[in-house]
């Protein structure tokens, strides 16, 4: 009697893609004036995208008064600081308030490496002459008590903590107003969330040895 052996290896074949994932949210939301409790809005994410290489944001606050603003965007062990307070330098007695850029409106982008810079300090390359602030700039990242944030607190918490994660599941933004100065609205904000999928598997079977057994039979 022959009896032949053959032992098979299966192994995957493939490689990750890059792709990019856009989502938005259009709440109008009123923004308590000088409320710490704040508002905030929810992403639903659901993507074949398994780790994040890189986030940009859009957010449009309509009125209110920019130097006010605090504003956060949470996902997983992600958090990242996008306004703290805008134009707010000093504690100098002279600006007990905290009062920041007087100016009335965001609408912009936030990327980690946006060459404008961060936010805190926008009228440095752009200034809205009282109207509403456009343009793309890099996250606030000052994570700090709004009452205690000024130009040279250091930039802690930036869109790079969401690198590596699985963007799969809930995404908070959080905003709220830090004075008496105005109420402006939450009017839209959304993500473009790019990062990889793993390429469906190519399964190759490949010979590693045919033994063949002979067996006799007395």
């Amino acid at each position: 009697m022959k009896n032949i052996l053959s032992t098979l290896l299966v192994f995957p074949i493939g490689s990750a893609q890059a792709v990019s994932l856009m989502v938005d949210s259009s709440p109008n939301l009123i923004i308590p004036d000088n409320n710490p409790v704040g508002v905030s809005d929810f992403l639903n994410v659901t993507t074949s995208i398994t780790s994040i290489e890189s986030i940009e944001l859009t957010i449009e606050i309509s009125g209110g008064f920019n130097g006010d603003y605090y504003s956060y965007l949470q996902h997983e062990s992600g958090f990242a600081v996008l306004l703290n307070r805008p134009g707010r330098l000093t504690l100098s007695a002279t600006e007990a308030l905290g009062i920041g850029y007087s100016d009335s409106g965001i609408s912009i982008g936030i990327t980690e490496t946006a060459p404008d810079g961060d936010v805190h300090n926008y009228r440095n390359v752009s200034n809205p002459n009282g109207g509403q602030l456009t343009g793309t700039f890099q996250p606030d990242g000052r994570n700090i008590n709004p009452s205690l944030s000024i130009g040279s607190t250091p930039r802690t918490a930036t869109l790079s903590s969401f690198t590596g994660l699985d963007p799969n599941g809930t995404w908070t933004l959080f905003v709220n107003d830090n004075s008496a100065v105005g109420i402006g609205t939450l009017d839209n904000w959304g993500l473009t969330i790019t990062g990889t999928i793993p390429e469906p598997s190519t399964l190759c079977l490949v010979l590693l040895a045919t033994t063949t057994l002979l067996r006799r039979r007395r």
